[in-house]
């Protein structure tokens, strides 16, 4: 029988602890060793005889002992190492061992400068001030340590060949193994990210099976540039690169497939930009006009709501989303949460791979078209796809409307293209199986559900009527501006009281107006030309900024939006932002190109000068009786 130094009857019992070590993993070198161990070790665990253990393994019980001392053991997780205490490791050769154990001797006689050594390499401010410190500046600063500890210049590690060189780098290697979290530190902000946003092991959250129940959404600055006009103050037209368009697109987790976008000229996209991809991902799909030659749709226009309008109008569960500004916004999480009823998941901050779905969507549509144009902008500033961009731009007139018509095209090339997320299926195919045959319906909105949708992307203001004094009819003040309305002014049962306007924020030029106990008044419109050109609510705030900076803002019928686009085409020349917000304007009141509407003889090309900032025009200071008078005095007209 086995020798009685251990409990047989404990030793099985914790022998169903050890994890088991299939051969095939073990090198095929140390392989019969290895198994040699391990039977010997069974075998004495089972009771066999020390005799009998060695005719079959060769192995005596003073070795036996020796490998269940090892593998009793326990691990840094407080486990038993097992069967893995059996592996043979690399041998050390006395040097390398002699000098290894002569270093970890050093820093036990001297806690300090283990302490030093740790504080140094990972930046720590009590110790150092210099960041990511090389391994030359750390056995320098390791050196003169040694020498302030007391050590003579005759002991180690003055006394070898390197000077402990070697033995500090591979310590501090090491030392980055074990606190993993400050070397991913050390490295850059990134590493310490995404090291944090890892899980450890099992997967607790998993891929949506159902279409529409998690959808992500992010913007995505496009990697092409376009042009804008200029119009100059003696009537001709200059052509300006403008700054790059954001893409914000929503894309179903189940499925891959692109719901809906929506498209920012601004230099970046704000809240109303990521209602409108909510908006547009919901809504039946509208296609652009295509002017681009060759530029076709595939068969079942690429859309799901072109290719299976039943599902038009449904409704999503649960939205992704990082922690972007115009995510954040109050409005956003609103509409989304208690009109669409969604749960929203920002998840981790700095740390897209959470919403790695939507990211590999961009990086295709990169790749597979704008990437492959003359003016993109490639990847990155060295991509060697980047050749002067912005001359290419204006060389060959790309068009933010040609950017709309190819990235529409794009967009649905894609969902029809097979994914290997999906085995090799496409994204309207697997949505097709799933809604259909596998009867995983999403939820389609009612009556009432398709109204908040369509006015997703309006906000509620309250305001006070005014008037009734001197014979002013009933008004209301909205953003320095006054709206009357004929429901509201006919009559003064609205004075003093207050009303609810909805306003669309992408044209203020019109808001609806409603009663306290919520009955619609009627449509308002705005005074002036605030009333006759339809802009956005930021066109707005701009413009009257520009016309208080003038000393213009005090006047009966100042056409700010006018003076402002002038201010825009002048500053133009030299800024491409101010060049695209002046081309946001022309779009905002539905305005053709510049060099549309000379052609068409609609853009008067008598320059219109503005008034400079540092002159006064004394006309200012006077009260003209009707519109026509104050454009004849003021702009000869």
């Amino acid at each position: 029988m086995a020798s009685k130094k251990y409990n047989i009857k404990e030793l099985q019992e914790i022998r169903k602890t050890w994890k088991d070590i299939t051969a095939d993993v073990v090198p095929e070198e140390k392989r019969a060793v290895f198994l040699q161990r391990k039977k010997a070790i069974d075998m004495y665990i089972d009771g066999r005889s020390v005799k009998e253990i060695y005719d079959k393994t060769g192995l005596r019980h003073n070795n036996i002992s020796k490998f269940i001392d090892r593998c009793l053991q326990t691990d840094e997780k407080g486990g038993y190492k097992g069967y893995s205490s059996l592996l043979l490791y690399k041998r050390i050769d006395s040097k390398s061992k002699n000098v290894a154990g002569r270093f970890m001797k050093m820093l036990e006689e001297h806690p300090e400068l283990k302490a030093y050594i740790e504080g140094c390499w990972y930046g720590d401010k009590k110790y150092t001030l210099e960041r990511n410190m090389s391994y030359n500046s750390l056995h320098k600063k390791f050196l003169k340590k040694c020498l302030e500890l007391g050590i003579s210049e005759f002991e180690y590690p003055f006394n070898t060949s390197n000077r402990g060189y070697v033995s500090l780098c591979k310590y501090v290697k090491e030392l980055d193994k074990e606190k993993i979290s400050k070397a991913a530190t050390r490295e850059n902000k990134d590493n310490m990210q995404k090291l944090m946003s890892t899980g450890y092991g099992e997967r607790y959250t998993k891929n949506a099976i159902f279409p529409f129940s998690v959808v992500q959404i992010d913007g995505h600055i496009i990697d092409l540039m376009y042009n804008v006009e200029i119009l100059n103050e003696d009537g001709t037209i200059d052509r300006k690169p403008a700054t790059r368009a954001w893409l914000i697109a929503v894309i179903d987790v189940a499925t891959r497939c692109v719901l809906g976008y929506s498209v920012s000229q601004e230099f970046n996209y704000n809240q109303y930009d990521v209602i409108e991809a909510f908006q547009n991902a919901i809504m039946p799909h509208k296609n652009p006009t295509i002017t681009i030659n060759g530029l076709r749709y595939p068969e079942n226009g690429g859309y799901y709501q072109t290719a299976y309008p039943e599902l038009s109008y449904a409704l999503f569960d649960t939205v992704m989303l990082d922690n972007a500004k115009s995510h954040l916004a109050h409005n956003t999480v609103e509409k989304v949460v208690d009109q669409l009823k969604c749960s929203m998941n920002f998840g981790s901050v700095a740390t897209p791979e959470t919403r790695g779905i939507v990211e590999r969507f961009f990086g295709t549509l990169e790749t597979r078209g704008f990437h492959r144009l003359p003016a993109t902008t490639g990847s990155n500033t060295t991509d060697l796809k980047r050749r002067e961009p912005e001359k290419t731009a204006v060389k060959y007139d790309i068009t933010y409307d040609q950017i709309i018509q190819l990235l529409d095209v794009l967009i649905a090339e894609y969902n029809n293209t097979p994914h290997g997320g999906l085995d090799n299926r496409t994204p309207l195919e697997v949505m097709k199986n799933r809604t259909f045959d596998s009867i995983m319906r999403p939820t389609i909105a009612d009556d009432d559900m398709k109204k908040i949708v369509e006015k997703l992307n309006y906000i509620t203001v309250t305001r006070v009527v005014r008037g009734g004094k001197n014979g002013k009819r009933a008004y209301i003040n909205y953003e320095g501006a006054e709206y009357r309305g004929n429901e509201l002014s006919a009559t003064g049962i609205y004075l003093g009281k207050g009303i609810t306007i909805l306003v669309d924020p992408r044209d203020v030029s019109e808001v609806e107006a409603y009663s306290e106990d919520g009955t619609y008044i009627g449509i308002l419109r705005a005074r002036g030309e605030f009333g006759t050109k339809s802009h956005s609510l930021k066109t707005r705030k701009n413009a009257r900024k520009l016309s208080i900076e003038r000393g213009r803002n005090n006047l009966d019928f100042d056409p700010a939006i006018t003076a402002y686009e002038q201010e825009l085409n002048e500053r133009g020349k030299t800024s491409r932002r101010d060049a695209t917000k002046a081309d946001i304007v022309r779009r905002e009141r539905s305005a053709k190109k510049y060099s549309e509407a000379m052609n068409e003889k609609e853009l008067d090309p008598t320059p219109v000068i503005p008034i400079k900032e540092s002159e006064h025009n004394p006309l200012f200071d006077q009260k003209f009786s009707d519109t026509e008078e104050y454009y004849r005095a003021v702009w000869g007209r």
